[in-house]
């Protein structure tokens, strides 16, 4: 059944290929990513790959991509107690390749409207923790931590959508947020997912 499936498959993307214009290109830009649980500041990243447009009709297309992601989660409190100022940071970093498919609607030639399934792989993450106090006491101390593979999820599917904006017929700016729907983290009971949003440059060969 898996074969057959696969053949179908095969046989309809050469289909639509054949009639299809097909233009590849590369891409880049940053990221402000968050964490679902109790991470409200946004961390900054950054993203790049490349991707392929497949224009099915003059105005819908379907768009693959390739990115590499560098992502995560930041946060920090403040608590005051008898004269002494503790202050916490905590990130979380996480290296990705995702693969976003996305289906492409252009009403007029500068704008494009996309969505689609977004398809992530982590190739490793780490936490990082710093302790400032100052008051009656003054210190600090920080640490970092490279999680194991036992920690955190391996796959991560969210769904994505997002605007580009069409400068000529090689050049786009985009902005894309990505909305996880699988847990972060390998624990029990997990609900932490990722949140992303993503602005950059394209170019189209």
């Amino acid at each position: 059944m898996k074969k057959v499936f696969f053949a179908l498959a095969a046989v309809l993307m050469l289909s639509l290929t054949s009639q299809a214009q097909v233009k590849f290109g590369a891409k880049a830009g940053m990221n402000l990513s968050r964490f679902t649980e109790n991470f409200e500041t946004m961390k900054p990243g950054f993203h790049a790959g490349v991707y392929a447009q497949v224009k099915l009709h003059p105005m819908f297309s379907i768009q693959p991509e390739v990115l590499y992601s560098m992502q995560g989660a930041t946060e920090e409190e403040t608590n005051t107690t008898l004269g002494q100022t503790i202050t916490a940071k905590g990130s979380a970093t996480s290296h990705n390749v995702i693969v976003p498919v996305m289906l492409q609607f252009t009403p007029i030639k500068s704008l494009t409207i996309e969505a689609g399934p977004q398809f992530g792989f982590n190739l490793g993450m780490s936490l990082y923790s710093e302790v400032t106090m100052s008051g009656l006491v003054d210190d600090s101390f920080e640490e970092s931590v490279d999680l194991g593979e036992e920690d955190y999820k391996m796959f991560d599917f969210g769904l994505a959508a997002g605007l580009k904006y069409n400068v000529n017929s090689n050049i786009n700016v985009y902005a894309r947020y990505v909305f996880g729907l699988t847990p972060v983290f390998e624990y029990e009971d997990d609900e932490t997912m990722n949140q992303n949003l993503m602005l950059g440059v394209g170019f189209t060969f």
